[in-house]
């Protein structure tokens, strides 16, 4: 009977504890980072629209876009996610050919290749975030499309830019869905 009290106040001690915890860090969160700890949510008009946390598929030539997506179909569902494909394979080279093509001619007025990461896709497949070069590389089309001047454009993307210093390998990214969300204001 002695052992089965202990271990009966062992399992109440360990679900107050887990308990409690759950709740300090919810509280924590909820009152110091409400936006973060709810998903960073991207609201337009009032209307959850997208996340800042993952990519959104973009394909209009007014809006910037991020990495290749993957989304497969599994029975009723869309699953979006890495290929799982080795960059080695035949299959990931004539993709991402593919896509540089495709990409290259929806881009005509951009200047150079085109960047490696709008071919490739993330580790994740539903990275939210592209090099500052990829973003600059996309101002002529998205100037054209949105009819405004290119350095409007460029100006918007550059705002959006995390600081080089806070990066870890020193290069600066955006957030795609933060800078399409800038873009729409625009007009």
């Amino acid at each position: 009977m002695k052992t089965w009290l202990r271990a009966g106040w062992i399992l109440l001690g360990c679900m107050v504890i887990v308990g409690l915890y759950t709740a300090v860090v919810t509280g924590i969160g909820q009152t110091f980072m409400a936006d973060q700890a709810n998903g960073s949510l991207i609201r337009t008009k009032g209307k959850v629209t997208g996340s800042r946390l993952i990519v959104q598929p973009e394909t209009a030539d007014g809006d910037l876009w991020g990495r290749a997506m993957h989304i497969a179909r599994d029975g009723q569902t869309l699953q979006a996610g890495p290929t799982n494909l080795s960059p080695a394979s035949t299959a990931f080279r004539k993709r991402a050919k593919a896509l540089a093509v495709v990409i290259a001619a929806r881009n005509p007025d951009a200047r150079g290749a085109v960047p490696q990461e709008l071919i490739t896709m993330s580790g994740s497949g539903v990275d939210p975030d592209i090099s500052l070069a990829a973003a600059l590389w996309q101002v002529p089309r998205i100037a054209k499309a949105r009819g405004v001047r290119q350095t409007v454009v460029r100006q918007t993307i550059q705002c959006q830019a995390t600081n080089a210093a806070t990066q870890i390998l020193g290069q600066q990214t955006v957030n795609v869905a933060a800078v399409n969300q800038a873009l729409a204001k625009l007009k």
